[in-house]
């Protein structure tokens, strides 16, 4: 049996968990009518916990400014190595001025309208006749390339003994901004017996010379001469590094005769920059000639222009020599089968009544009455000439062998035979009237005195010239070579270049650099042959019968020349 304690510990735990289901069946209980229910207890909301803030982060620190890669530093530039100079040439009287480039592998000379380029790298030389608008390419060796004259004897070469002597004054100065020394050279030449050039001769230069930047110069062989070339034994006195790019020089050549040539040379400005390359390039717009022949025929073309022109109505009138009479040369007629030169036979005439003391110009073929054009011109008088006969006989010589044996040995052939010739030119002197003042006919010979040295001379300035052209009878090359190239006079010579060459115990060709060689003397060398081949091309000047008729040509318009004047004295 149970205690009461125990009864009383179970009664009382009923009575605790009975109630607990009432009390929650009691709350849920609606509230009676006239009650507010009782308000709903909520949930005990328990605030999150509150969030703890991230610590502040540290700004990041802004970006450095991303530099911008530097600019490149430009190309440096290029450093000047072409050269840009200015010359004058003096000799008798006479002066000529050129203008030289030099461009790598390049030259440029400018003789008034004449202009050379060199152009090494293609090996050939581009001649450029501006007044004609015209040019021709020359390959190298192709200078004076012309065939060998009928029955022509070959030439033997000999042996030629060259002795230079340099001395280095030890005189320094400035030039240009480069340091010039004075040289003194000497050459003596003394061929040994029989060969292509036996004359002696002897030549001195007196000259200041200066080390050019690395560049600045061409460097080039110079190719002996064409033809016959003799062989050479040179000795060297004296160091030739001494010399160099010649600045300014004088040189005085003497020869069998002991009369002296001298030439004086002065550079008035010299520039080391940087050069246009077109500048080496054929002209844009010129015409390209295939040949010799057709490039002077251009620039005889473009004289006679220029001449047709000056009796158009508004060309202003002549010059006139007071108390002298004006007397104009149309060009010559030509009625025989035989072919000559009738304009350059013009300009011989011309010249001729020039060592007469008359006032005489060349004029162009008119439209109708040229007397009377020329009249109004300021001519006094018209002077026209018709060849009416001109033939050849037999073989003979005199002075125009002397000279178209020059003329051979200009284009490297040997001296031709010729056979003498006659010639009858018929002239009248026109009134601007049109009537006739006087008339007559002149006759020429070979051998008649017309190629007279003496008069050659006084018409081109230097021997030289005239023996290299090989004839008195100028073409319009040789025209437009002595307008241009008379104050060079012996420094255009192809063989004094070749003697200073050889004479420096370099051989047939050696470089130009160091040597005091002149480039530009070189250039104008190259002029001249061109010449000299133009006159045996035109004239005939190697052929077997040619130069007897212009010798006989010239020989009757000097003496035509003659009876104009002594019939002008008569008032």
């Amino acid at each position: 049996m149970r205690s009461a304690a125990q009864i009383v510990l179970v009664v009382s735990s009923l009575v605790t968990f009975g109630t607990l289901p009432l009390l929650a069946q009691t709350a849920q209980r609606p509230a009676t009518q006239g009650q507010k229910p009782a308000a709903p207890q909520r949930p005990p909301t328990t605030k999150p916990p509150a969030t703890t803030k991230p610590p502040a982060t540290t700004a990041k620190p802004a970006p450095a400014a991303t530099a911008k890669p530097a600019e490149p530093a430009p190309p440096p530039k290029p450093v000047a190595q072409d050269m840009r100079l200015k010359t004058a040439y003096t000799t008798a009287g006479q002066r000529t001025e050129s203008v030289t480039y030099t461009k790598g592998q390049r030259e440029r000379f400018e003789f008034g309208d004449v202009i050379v380029i060199k152009q090494y790298d293609l090996k050939r030389t581009l001649q450029v006749m501006t007044a004609a608008n015209s040019y021709m390419v020359v390959p190298d060796g192709g200078v004076a390339a012309t065939a060998a004259a009928p029955g022509a004897a070959p030439q033997t070469p000999g042996v030629v003994l060259m002795t230079t002597t340099i001395t280095d004054t030890g005189e320094r100065k400035a030039m240009f901004g480069l340091q010039a020394r004075h040289v003194k050279t000497v050459i003596d030449k003394a061929p040994s017996g029989p060969g292509c050039d036996p004359t002696k001769q002897h030549i001195e230069t007196d000259g200041w010379y200066v080390d050019l930047p690395p560049g600045a110069q061409t460097a080039q062989d110079v190719a002996p001469p064409p033809g016959c070339v003799d062989q050479v034994k040179a000795t060297v006195n004296g160091d030739p590094k001494a010399l160099g790019f010649p600045i300014s020089y004088s040189t005085t050549m003497v020869g069998e005769d002991g009369k002296p040539n001298a030439v004086s040379m002065e550079v008035s400005e010299l520039e080391i920059t940087t050069l246009d390359a077109a500048l080496f390039d054929a002209p844009a717009g010129m015409t390209a000639m295939g040949d010799l022949q057709a490039l002077t025929k251009s620039v005889s073309d473009a004289n006679e222009t220029k001449l047709t022109a000056s009796l158009t109505a508004s060309a202003p009138p002549v010059q006139k020599t007071p108390g002298v009479a004006l007397v104009g040369v149309p060009e010559i007629v030509n009625k025989t089968a035989q072919q000559v030169d009738t304009r350059a036979l013009r300009d011989k005439l011309v010249t001729e009544l020039a060592e007469l003391k008359l006032n005489a110009a060349p004029l162009a073929a008119g439209q109708g009455d040229l007397a009377q054009q020329a009249g109004a011109h300021g001519y006094d008088y018209v002077l026209t000439a018709e060849i009416t006969d001109l033939k050849v006989s037999k073989a003979g010589g005199g002075i125009g062998g002397i000279l178209r044996g020059a003329a051979s040995k200009a284009v490297g052939q040997a001296t031709p035979t010729a056979d003498p010739a006659e010639a009858t030119i018929a002239i009248k002197l026109v009134q601007p009237d049109g009537k006739n003042r006087y008339s007559t006919n002149s006759k020429g010979k070979t051998g008649g005195g017309a190629f007279d040295v003496k008069n050659v001379a006084k018409s081109l300035g230097s021997n030289y010239m005239n023996l290299m052209t090989g004839r008195f009878m100028m073409n319009a090359m040789n025209k437009a070579m002595t307008k241009n190239l008379g104050g060079m006079g012996v420094m255009s010579d192809p063989n004094l270049l070749n003697m200073q060459v050889q004479g420096m115990n370099l051989g047939p060709q050696g470089g130009l650099r160091g040597l005091g060689l002149d480039p530009t003397a070189r250039a104008a060398s190259f002029l001249v042959q061109q010449s000299a081949a133009a006159s045996a091309l035109t004239s005939g000047a190697l052929g077997a019968q040619a130069p007897s008729l212009e010798e006989a040509l010239a020989d009757a318009l000097k003496s035509a020349a003659k009876s104009v004047s002594d019939n002008l004295k008569r008032k």
